[in-house]
């Protein structure tokens, strides 16, 4: 049986799909997470069925709170159903929590609701655009490499009913693929496999750095890569989902609560604390009125502690309850290097130090290889690394685990600074190959 608050997201993810008219069953592309297999799939002959895509709607700016920097608050992906030859589509949020109405605290993380944080609607696409973005290639002070990012965006027409003014309804973009490598014409390629037959399928014009190419006249792009394995489907695909975040790649799961989850089992911990402490303080009271005062310091020892434990419980519970965030970050990927579980602020915005739950960031240098383990009756992505293996995500589908195993394999690999082992890799080679020695 599915976990409550997995069944709950199910739920909501089947009912965003039925106001498209799709079932949560047929296959779902998702361009961010398997770019070759969704180019493979718009550029296959078509039989005629729509296609269901999901696309990430853009952010905001960074932010900062005090001296920490985060990226952009994060937002939820949305749902396209796509009919091939008309730039008329239908949009719809990742999930509904019923009756038309998005799920609570939808536009609270992102400041105002946009694309896709309502019920469903039609929109018509104006031009797939293509842009790139120079960034470095990992934070060694020696390295003077640069990374490039490519982006494909569908840019919208404003809604037909849209509130706010025509030039701010027009900005309204959706990510639906990128590619980060230090090679800008491997990257600019991938990117443009998904961009183009995109394009195409919707007849609108294709925007790139060498100019635009109007609908009919698209070229079909070579496919980089062999597609891995079939699509999900789109209830095994919806509680995932990979996309940059400002200067990071961010890997979510979107049937978390994040911090939220823990608010009310550590506000009664926190309850249950304070309250034993009560009953200490009020035993300590009585011994000292006895004028046993050795009962009275040892028990106000534990009454002490007691208090300590309760405030600390209720101030995590308190922190908690206030994530405004409808997700929780898996595992991050930036220049250089990953984190998994890394820390957030209450918008669920991802903290830029290089740290998180479970440690200091690693290099993405030290990762030997990402694989799929079973763990019971469920499966973990791990990823194996100079350190020792981390789990970094569980899920009960072998298929969804090997296809996030992939998207995170790549991942790694679009961050690693090039060439062989560091300095710190090979100083602890020549450590570990010294103590057999010294041991004989």
């Amino acid at each position: 049986m599915p976990e409550p608050s997995t069944a709950a997201f199910d739920a909501e993810v089947a009912r965003a799909l039925r106001s498209l008219e799709a079932d949560s069953a047929v296959p779902a592309l998702d361009p961010l997470g398997d770019p070759a297999g969704a180019a493979r799939a718009l550029s296959a002959e078509s039989d005629g069925a729509p296609l269901l895509l999901r696309a990430a709607p853009e952010l905001g700016a960074p932010q900062r709170d005090k001296d920490a920097r985060f990226g952009p608050a994060p937002r939820d992906p949305v749902w396209l159903r796509i009919e091939r030859g008309a730039s008329a589509l239908r949009l719809a949020p990742l999930r509904l929590a019923g009756a038309g109405r998005p799920r609570s605290g939808a536009a609270g993380a992102g400041g105002a609701a946009g694309a896709g944080e309502g019920a469903a609607e039609p929109r018509d696409a104006v031009r797939v655009e293509v842009t790139s973005a120079q960034g470095p290639c990992c934070t060694a002070p020696s390295c003077t490499r640069e990374r490039t990012h490519v982006a494909a965006w569908l840019v919208l027409a404003p809604p037909s009913r849209s509130p706010a003014s025509p030039r701010v309804a027009a900005a309204q973009r959706l990510l639906v693929a990128e590619a980060q490598d230090l090679d800008p014409g491997r990257a600019e390629a991938l990117v443009e496999s998904v961009a183009a037959p995109l394009a195409a399928a919707l007849r609108v014009p294709l925007v790139t750095a060498r100019g635009t190419e109007p609908p009919g006249a698209i070229e079909p792009r070579p496919l980089p890569e062999p597609a891995p394995a079939p699509a999900l489907t789109a209830a095994a695909l919806a509680r995932f989902a990979i996309r940059t975040e400002g200067e990071l790649l961010v890997l979510r799961d979107h049937a978390s609560q994040g911090p939220r989850g823990s608010a009310t089992r550590n506000a009664l911990i926190g309850a249950a604390l304070l309250v034993a402490a009560l009953a200490l303080w009020v035993q300590v009271m009585r011994s000292a009125s006895a004028g046993d005062s050795g009962i009275a310091i040892g028990v106000g020892s534990a009454a002490a502690l007691l208090s300590l434990a309760g405030y600390a419980f209720l101030g995590v519970a308190r922190f908690s309850s206030r994530y405004a965030a409808r997700s929780a970050p898996v595992a991050s990927f930036g220049p250089g290097r990953f984190v998994v579980a890394p820390w957030v602020s209450r918008t669920g915005a991802i903290d830029l130090r290089p740290e998180g739950r479970l440690g200091a960031a690693i290099s993405a240098g030290e990762v030997h290889a990402v694989g799929v383990q079973p763990r019971g009756d469920r499966f973990a992505v791990e990823i194996d690394t100079d350190h020792g293996p981390i789990d970094a995500l569980l899920t009960d589908r072998e298929d969804v685990a090997r296809y996030w195993r992939d998207a995170m394999d790549r991942a790694v690999a679009s961050v690693r600074h090039p060439g062989g082992p560091s300095a710190k890799q090979r100083l602890r080679a020549r450590s570990q190959a010294q103590q057999p020695a010294a041991a004989s």
